[in-house]
């Protein structure tokens, strides 16, 4: 029973640390404790009715110890910072003012098509209009757009301005997408011509995109 007890601490204690590791998408909407064990719980719980050979015991003893755990870290996480900072998963912010942190994207795995999908679902066109874009610890994008007053109006500024439409993303992390350049109507030479005009080359480019209306929103892979 006592190697039984120690095997079933240390399995709980090394998936904790990988999920950890593997990042909040893959989370969904439970925190990681509660992931580990109800995998853990579900995996244990089926042995003895599976195998008749295996005591209730041999099960019933590693739940048991598993709820423990799981009623301990919660109360622990709450008392104890060093804890929190060490498994709670933080918000991490995508957009920032109506620019993308290419950094910060990486560090979670989220690609430019997935955030442009995940503006489209809040009914964003454009980064330009989001004050922030934060993944959250369950998986989720919060999208807070700028306020009106962030916003200057076409007649603000003395502009003609056409219907924007939907933005299509010509660049993302360097690479054009040619299904995205000819939904957007315009070619390579367009891009070239754009880019030379910035005096950047694709590779020198984070994002790029173009409005039914061709306007056009340059982020940099650098920002200087």
């Amino acid at each position: 029973m006592l190697v039984l007890l120690i095997r079933t601490l240390v399995i709980y204690a090394s998936l904790i640390l990988i999920m950890r590791f593997m990042g909040k998408r893959q989370l969904g909407e439970l925190e990681i404790s509660d992931l580990v064990t109800t995998l853990l719980i579900s995996e244990i719980a089926s042995l003895p009715l599976t195998n008749a050979d295996i005591p209730l015991s041999h099960a019933l003893l590693p739940i048991l110890v598993l709820m423990s755990m799981e009623v301990l870290l919660s109360g622990a996480l709450l008392k104890i910072p060093f804890l929190k900072r060490a498994l709670a998963i933080r918000p991490a912010i995508l957009i920032r003012n109506g620019k993308p942190d290419r950094k910060t994207m990486e560090n979670v795995r989220i690609s430019a098509e997935e955030m442009m999908s995940q503006l489209r679902q809040k009914d964003v066109t454009n980064p330009d209009e989001v004050a922030y874009a934060i993944l959250e610890p369950n998986g989720q994008i919060s999208i807070i757009k700028k306020s009106a007053a962030q916003q200057p109006t076409a007649e603000q500024l003395g502009l003609s301005v056409p219907e924007q439409g939907m933005m299509h993303l010509i660049i993302a992390d360097g690479k054009i997408n040619q299904r995205n350049l000819e939904l957007a109507g315009k070619n390579e030479g367009f891009v070239k011509n754009l880019l030379k005009k910035e005096h950047l080359r694709v590779e020198d480019v984070f994002l790029l995109m173009v409005d039914d209306g061709g306007q056009v929103r340059i982020y940099p892979r650098v920002v200087s």
